[in-house]
């Protein structure tokens, strides 16, 4: 409906029936003839004479939009009042608009809006909306902040590609060249009255279900009156390794190092009460878990399993640019049914198995870990060592187990951050945004890394064969902002007596919030 009609409801009947009719005149002549709109009130403010407008050839004037009010006007004025002209040239149909042809309608006649309501706006404006438009989209605040929580996603890229010498192609499949999405994840976060929650599910390579708990927001657990730590009930990650406790986007590297994804266990349903040290020194968390969903990710399919981390802090200064850090973990497990087995890739996801002790009838296997990180400004290091130990008497209960140590430098200078609250490692955050033009020069801003690993894992042991893998590697890593990656890795993989393969990986990371 026209800004005129609201004006003089009492038209509304008679201007469509008329409009009806011209219409069925119109059809039948050829001509389309302007629509009728009620007579406008006269003004009191005299209006000094206007040249006359030849009439002597009738012009079809375009149908207006629906919010075109200025043509609307310009249509009345003109068919009320012929010797009026319009008060600017914008009032007035554009030539190109005008049909020349009787009989024809042109195609501008319905434009569904006004041109002239588009105005420039920069490229770099209109990408700051859009994200201000997803943030918006994904926090919700509901019932009287009885609910908040916010919903997003994030996602792993991996290319893949390389080569094995003779003895390799020998033992293994060729490296095949890829492109696939490693990781995908949904997830909604957030807090109901007194309870934190976190649900979350993996659509990549290793899909499945990655979190599904809740906390207390406040409280936790209390035994005789002593205040414990936060329970959490659910299916999460549990407290076992740095470099499994540390998320696969705070990485320095595209995978964890050998030892971790290969005994370290990952997410399983149970109970946990973790708390940390008003200064942030010292952290520990300590769980009842039964099997969950057992991939690459946790080898694990325990039918019930204690397992427990603590972290300890012995320097922190400079608000974390300069600390140490020392762990342990251990954890005791009843594998289900009897089975356990551990495997292993080169550190490169889409790259086959090069160790694997098959299955193995267990009775009962131990896990323990010691950790130790540093961090002095730009630089940083992180080791671990990692045990298995099946009891599994028809093979000779053998250990398994295996090493790594990594060193990394922030060219730009900024520093790995770390939570004290976790005793983690944290998302890399640039000390400038990425402004354009050659990223090779730091006042153009954005975060280069680079780092390297030694990595280890032996499954042969009694009277298992399961292999020795080395891995050394080299990362690149810029990061534009906080929420971007983009990562080079080189891998040199070496199974013993296996020969050896050059693996490339290129890795594009997107962590929005």
């Amino acid at each position: 409906m026209s800004p005129l009609l609201v004006r003089r409801p009492t038209v509304v009947v008679i201007v469509p029936i008329a409009a009806a009719v011209l219409l069925v005149a119109a059809s039948a002549t050829g001509q389309i003839v302007p629509p009728l709109h009620p007579t406008p009130a006269p003004s009191k403010t005299p209006t000094s004479t206007a040249t006359p407008i030849s009439t002597s050839t009738a012009t079809p004037t375009p149908t207006p939009s629906a919010g075109a009010t200025d043509e609307v006007g310009a249509a009345t004025q003109a068919e009320e009042n012929p010797d009026a002209v319009p008060s600017s040239e914008e009032e007035q149909a554009p030539k190109s608009e005008q049909v020349t042809n009787p009989g024809a309608v042109a195609f501008t006649d319905y434009q569904p809006f006004s041109l002239n309501e588009i105005e420039h706006q920069p490229l770099q404006s209109k990408w700051k909306n859009f994200v201000a438009a997803l943030r918006g989209l994904g926090r919700y605040s509901l019932f009287h902040d009885t609910v908040r929580f916010r919903i997003g996603g994030k996602a792993q890229f991996d290319g893949t590609t390389g080569n094995g010498n003779d003895k390799y192609e020998a033992n293994y499949p060729p490296i095949e060249t890829s492109f696939n999405v490693r990781r995908f994840e949904a997830y909604a976060a957030g807090r109901i009255r007194e309870f934190n929650f976190n649900l979350s599910y993996e659509f990549g390579a290793d899909w499945g279900l990655n979190n599904a708990w809740i906390e207390g927001a406040k409280g936790g657990l209390e035994v005789w009156g002593h205040y414990w730590g936060k329970l959490r009930l659910g299916y999460m990650q549990e407290p076992f390794s740095l470099g499994r406790q540390t998320s696969s986007y705070n990485l320095g590297f595209l995978e964890r190092s050998l030892p971790v994804q290969t005994i370290a266990p990952g997410s399983n349903a149970g109970m946990m009460v973790h708390n940390a040290a008003t200064n942030g020194r010292f952290t520990w968390a300590a769980g009842l878990f039964s099997f969950g969903r057992q991939n690459e990710s946790n080898a694990s399919g325990s039918v019930l399993s204690l397992t427990g981390h603590v972290t300890y802090l012995p320097v922190y200064l400079d608000e974390g640019r300069r600390l140490i850090h020392i762990g342990a973990s251990i954890s005791s497990r009843s594998p289900q049914g009897g089975d356990t087995q551990y495997r292993s890739r080169p550190e490169a996801r889409f790259v086959d198995f090069l160790v694997d002790t098959g299955v193995i009838d267990a009775n009962h296997v131990n896990l323990w870990g010691l950790e130790a990180a540093a961090v002095r400004g730009p630089w940083w290091l992180a080791a671990e060592i990692i045990r298995s130990d099946v009891s599994a008497p028809l093979v000779d209960n053998p250990t398994f187990g295996g090493s790594y140590v990594q060193v990394g430098w922030f060219l730009t200078g900024e520093s790995r951050p770390y939570r004290t609250n976790s005793g983690i490692f944290d998302r890399v955050r640039p000390a400038k945004k990425y402004a354009g033009g050659n990223p090779f020069k730091k006042k153009n801003g954005g975060a280069w890394e680079l780092a390297g690993r030694v990595s280890n894992i032996d499954l042969t042991d009694g009277l298992v064969e399961g292999g020795d893998l080395t891995d050394y590697s080299a990362s690149l890593n810029w990061y534009p902002n906080a929420t971007t990656r983009i990562e080079l890795n080189y891998i040199l993989a070496s199974p013993k007596n296996r020969g050896t393969a050059n693996i490339f990986l290129l890795r594009l990371q997107f962590q929005p919030w």
